[in-house]
């Protein structure tokens, strides 16, 4: 994988870009990553989010409250904020959406281990055995029908 493509699975917030359905629908041109929620999107809207090449590239999640705080700051990484984690990590850790359930524990993994071990951590735990690539909400691997093992609701 080429390096810059690699960092782009990088994000403020402490999710795994490389495991979002519609980024991976988008390069691989594949709707089987897709949801059937995010299949229902207008047209329009589901190409924004097809074409995404990550929250750190250009301008395509400019919105972002993380990217606008962290730029605000220079920083990188939230997690290298004095303030992390402040209350918008908190409500976005509790938020009920299931990939950003653990969105705190990798922020901090993420900067004790490096940029490099997190990003081979989260690669091991989003490709499935027959080489795949997996998403949050896969329940069975596009490829080869193996049960997936998609990130689950808080209880």
């Amino acid at each position: 994988m080429a390096e810059n493509h690699r960092k782009s699975n990088l994000t403020y917030c402490g999710a795994f870009c490389g495991a979002c359905g519609w980024r991976l629908a988008g390069t691989t041109k594949d709707d089987r990553y897709l949801t059937e929620k995010a299949k229902a999107l207008e047209p329009k809207e589901l190409e924004y989010w097809l074409s995404c090449p990550g929250c750190k590239v250009g301008e395509h999640r400019a919105d972002c409250d993380f990217r606008i705080c962290a730029k605000s700051k220079d920083l990188e990484r939230c997690v290298d904020c004095q303030e992390f984690p402040c209350q918008r990590h908190e409500d976005f850790n509790s938020d009920g959406v299931p990939h950003h359930a653990n969105s705190l524990a990798s922020l901090k993994v993420l900067k004790e281990q490096g940029e490099d071990a997190w990003l081979d951590m989260q690669e091991k735990r989003w490709t499935c055995s027959c080489g795949a690539k997996q998403s949050w909400y896969l329940q069975k691997c596009v490829n080869c029908g193996k049960e997936a093992n998609p990130v689950r609701k808080q209880p």
